[in-house]
């Protein structure tokens, strides 16, 4: 939902004054065709390298929280950080159009997307009982789910640009947290649309 994304994207970061065409500067001018390839293939690999790393960094520390904290049993089963987000994720649930006895469950996939990723999420829905969402609650999910806002695609976002412009590093730093929560509303904003569509 591009539409979405720069509506939320300008409410969250309003646009200040005019924005001007940067000259290029002398690292974008190459000394020849094997000068432009070489540099070419040095920075892809870098970006490939910080990308890989921070995928599994993240995802990682989401294994390692997991792991700490699911000697913990509340409400009958073990604490992790996709449950704890599904119960933050069940009033959000319930605002894009699910029924409240349906909220736990659709939060809890929202959670799944957002700590994990959309994949597994969808995957969970698929593979989810008949009686646990109706029709209705499983089209708003459909597109609700569909996003790429999660800690891996966070940890994409930082290690890709740290590596292209890394001048800019701590503004990425500081903006990136925003991408999740806006990624989050505009992929909840398309599930509650679908969701008034149907109705």
């Amino acid at each position: 939902n591009v539409i979405g994304a720069v509506v939320v994207a300008r409410v969250m970061i309003p646009e200040q004054g005019a924005t001007e065409d940067a000259d290029p500067g002398d690292e974008l001018r190459y000394a020849s065709v094997m000068d432009a390839i070489s540099r070419g293939t040095m920075d892809g690999l870098r970006l490939v390298v910080n990308v890989g790393a921070m995928v599994i960094v993240l995802v990682s520390l989401v294994a390692l929280v997991n792991h700490v904290i699911s000697g913990l049993h509340v409400a009958g089963g073990a604490l992790t950080l996709e449950r704890m987000a599904g119960w933050a994720f069940a009033p959000v649930a319930w605002l894009m159009g699910i029924e409240w006895a349906e909220a736990s469950f659709a939060g809890t996939l929202l959670g799944v997307k957002v700590v994990l990723n959309e994949l597994i999420a969808y995957i969970q829905l698929g593979a989810a009982d008949a009686g646990v969402l109706s029709e209705r609650a499983r089209l708003i999910m459909t597109y609700g789910l569909c996003g790429f806002t999660n800690f891996g695609s966070v940890g994409i976002l930082i290690g890709g640009l740290s590596a292209l412009v890394p001048e800019r590093r701590a503004e990425v730093l500081r903006l990136a947290p925003r991408t999740l929560i806006s990624g989050t509303i505009v992929a909840c904003m398309t599930g509650a649309i679908a969701g008034l569509v149907t109705s």
